[in-house]
This record gives structure tokens, C-alpha cells and sequence, in this order.
């Protein structure tokens, strides 16, 4: 495997975003491991010609913190979701590279690692959560080699967590 490029977190969604995000959510291969509503596509469809550009990153922020993964150029290559769960201080990532050519190069692992290091050092979070379908190989592994650890498997879902203890150690280490 080569090498990933650096990948920054972008939280200003501009329209060719939320293009990006309807191309990615109209594929099969990349929504298969998603629990996204049905209509997602119709829904980013409506937003892309009723809500004004100024206001698109307010309204991928309702329910929680939403990045755009871009290469080094700017380039929108997938998001990042971070969700506040019921448990104080604990959030759920749902992290996914929309550029089928770029899968398998490291650059989920990165996007994961940016959003814990804005999870535990800008937000103070305690926990940080993946809820990962059994079968989606790849995330499983993004996960691991970021210090998650599996919490339990309730068919179809792995629940794999890492704490700000765990993750300040392994930055030590």
C-alpha cells in the first residue's frame, strides 16, 4: 500500500460539496456500509437549490459536527460526521472516503485521526464511538490501527470505541 497523502477537515460546505456528496450517495458500493435514510440523495438534491450557500454549513451541522476530507489541494475526497451521543462527553464518527480510487491508500485512517485529535483536544471529549457493519473489512481495520477498541458485536454491528486516555497514550507512545 502506498502511502497516503495529508488530508485536512474542512467544516465550511460550499455547493460543489454537497455535489460531491449527492455522486457519493447515489453509489451503491459506497453506501452499502452506510445506515443513511433512503431519500439522502433526493433530500442533498433539495438542499443544493433551496438553501443558499452561506447557509449549507449551518444546516450539515444540525445534528451534530460535519467535515469535508479534502486532499492537499482543497480537493473534496469524502466527510467526516461527528455525533454527540446520550452519554456526556461521548461521540459517534462516521467517517467515509467518496473517491472509490482512493480507498485502501490510508486516507480514512487520516480522516479518523484528524477528527480525534478535534474530538479530544478542541471538544474535550471522553469517548469517541464507531458503529461498523461486520462486513465493512476496511473501516474495521481504520479503526484498529487507530487505537479503537472492539466494545461488542450485536450482528450486524461492531461498536468500537477509544477513550482520551487511550488515545493521549497512544500519542506518547
Amino acid at each position: 500500500m502506498k502511502k497516503a497523502a495529508s488530508i485536512f477537515l474542512r467544516a465550511e460546505i460550499y455547493p460543489q460539496d454537497v455535489e460531491h456528496l449527492i455522486k457519493w450517495m447515489s453509489n451503491p458500493r459506497i453506501v452499502r456500509y452506510l445506515h443513511e435514510d433512503p431519500d439522502v440523495v433526493r433530500e442533498l438534491q433539495r438542499l443544493l437549490v433551496t438553501v443558499p450557500a452561506p447557509m449549507l454549513t449551518f444546516q450539515f451541522n444540525r445534528w451534530g459536527r460535519f467535515f469535508i476530507v479534502c486532499d492537499p489541494q482543497g480537493s473534496a475526497i469524502g466527510f467526516v460526521k461527528m455525533k454527540s451521543m446520550a452519554s456526556q462527553g461521548t461521540y459517534e464518527i462516521v467517517f467515509v472516503i467518496g473517491e472509490e480510487g482512493l480507498w485502501g491508500n490510508g486516507y480514512g485512517k487520516n480522516a479518523i485521526r484528524a477528527a480525534l485529535s478535534t474530538a479530544f483536544f478542541e471538544w474535550r471529549a471522553k469517548k469517541v464511538v464507531a458503529k461498523i457493519y461486520a462486513g465493512n473489512g476496511r473501516s474495521i481495520r481504520s479503526v484498529q490501527s487507530c487505537g479503537f477498541s472492539c466494545e461488542y458485536h450485536e450482528e450486524p454491528l461492531f461498536r468500537y470505541s477509544i477513550t482520551m486516555d487511550d488515545y493521549l497514550d497512544r500519542l506518547r507512545a
